[in-house]
């Protein structure tokens, strides 16, 4: 899956402080004697929690963010794609569980409605309507 180029950036500044070793984990334990071994599921949610605080955020989960990236991609490029994102084999999973609609887009569609009905109708939008006067 290709990441937007600020987080690619990210990762590679982070890869860059880990041993020169392939078999290295990218997220290692943090004391000594766990350096050799993946981070535990408590390290990573202390530090997601200590992450999320930083960013001014409350109740949020790793899932919460794979739901938002969900929704996003299926608000700006389509439930399939949104679905392929997430390694879903089948769309109806993708939207079962994760892309929710997004508030603001409803009062959007509508305004694209109303000016594609006035502009089939000969009426021009509303826009077009105080640009002529």
């Amino acid at each position: 899956m290709l990441v937007p180029a600020f987080v690619a950036e990210l990762v590679g500044e982070h890869l860059a402080t880990l041993p020169d070793d392939p078999d290295a984990f990218a997220f290692p334990g943090r004391q000594t004697h766990t350096a050799h071994r993946q981070q535990s599921y408590y390290g990573f949610r202390r530090r997601f929690i200590q992450a999320v605080a930083a960013a001014g955020l409350a109740d949020v989960t790793p899932h919460d963010l794979r739901a938002t990236h969900a929704s996003w991609v299926a608000d700006s490029h389509g439930v399939l794609v949104a679905a392929r994102r997430l390694g879903h084999a089948n769309a109806n999973v993708t939207t079962r569980h994760y892309a929710r609609a997004i508030d603001s887009r409803d009062a959007e569609v509508a305004a694209h409605l109303d000016n594609l009905g006035r502009a089939r109708n000969g009426h021009g939008s509303a826009e077009r309507k105080e640009n002529d006067r």
